[in-house]
């Protein structure tokens, strides 16, 4: 299948790649198909382009390498309905805001994608921990990111996300 897309042309996607939008991105709820477009593994900004709207695509970062200490907690029922075990199995990744000043670039941590790469389900949840900041500037900020484990939680309890997401 190919989609047109505003940014990129005509590009090819491998209909076993494309993302379904099990909670749907804010403001965008008539969108549940996506692909995670990753120009270069290196660089700190990938694509989520719509499968069915080739004008919209969200420039998306991974927060871990930004803000090591980022633990957002992801509802017990979001997990399960996405698949997601351990937080090994899922993939965060946030929405990057850039301003009319191109140095001024934020992330909204507040809201994360969380991505099952396996199931290829995904959805946006909106985190109860306040202390978030939706824009939360990334300039100057050192770009490491930790590896670390954490115990799995029974179904139905919150999973705190440490890892740090590897591209689909």
């Amino acid at each position: 299948m190919n989609i047109n897309t505003a940014r990129f042309g005509e590009v090819p996607v491998d209909e076993s790649k494309v993302i379904t939008m099990a909670g749907p991105i804010l403001g965008f709820e008539q969108l549940d198909r996506f692909i995670l477009i990753v120009p270069d593994e290196k660089k700190p900004f990938w694509w989520l382009q719509s499968v069915d709207d080739g004008a919209i695509a969200f420039v998306v970062a991974n927060p871990f390498a930004v803000k090591p200490d980022y633990e957002p907690e992801i509802p017990g029922d979001v997990a399960q309905a996405l698949g997601i075990e351990r937080p090994e199995e899922a993939v965060v990744l946030c929405i990057v805001n850039i301003r009319k000043d191109p140095l001024k670039v934020t992330l909204n941590l507040r809201a994360p994608l969380v991505i099952n790469p396996v199931t290829k389900r995904g959805g946006q949840i909106v985190l109860e921990d306040h202390a978030q900041p939706i824009q939360f500037d990334v300039t100057g900020v050192p770009k490491t990111a930790p590896q670390s484990s954490i115990p799995v939680l029974p179904p139905g309890d919150p999973i705190r996300m440490l890892s740090v997401p590897s591209p689909l």
